[in-house]
């Protein structure tokens, strides 16, 4: 039992010195972090337009025949625009069907 009670006061020693500290100090002031921003940015929103073209009007160009009104998809391939990179790569296709899987 007299092992005991010094045991007792060294942990309550110990607990004691983990307190918070009350001498009344200064914390760090409070830093004030603006907002980034990033310079030269505008947003700008495209008109809308109306197009007056029937969507079932088809076009041909190259032999084939699409409606430019419609998605790209594989039943109505639209060709790219002329020099375009969409344009070589559909070019290198047609030349070398076996690379482009």
């Amino acid at each position: 039992m007299t092992r005991v009670i010094p045991l007792a006061f060294a942990i309550g020693v110990i607990a004691a010195g983990c307190g918070s500290d009350d001498s009344g100090g200064t914390t760090t002031a409070p830093v004030s972090i603006p907002a980034v921003t990033s310079p030269g940015l505008t947003t700008t929103t495209a008109p809308t337009t109306t197009s007056t073209t029937p969507s079932t009007t088809p076009t041909a160009k190259g032999g084939k025949t699409y409606n430019p009104n419609q998605p790209d998809s594989a039943t109505n391939d639209i060709p790219p625009a002329e020099g375009s990179p969409q344009a070589q790569f559909e070019q290198q296709c047609k030349q070398n069907p076996s690379a482009c899987g």
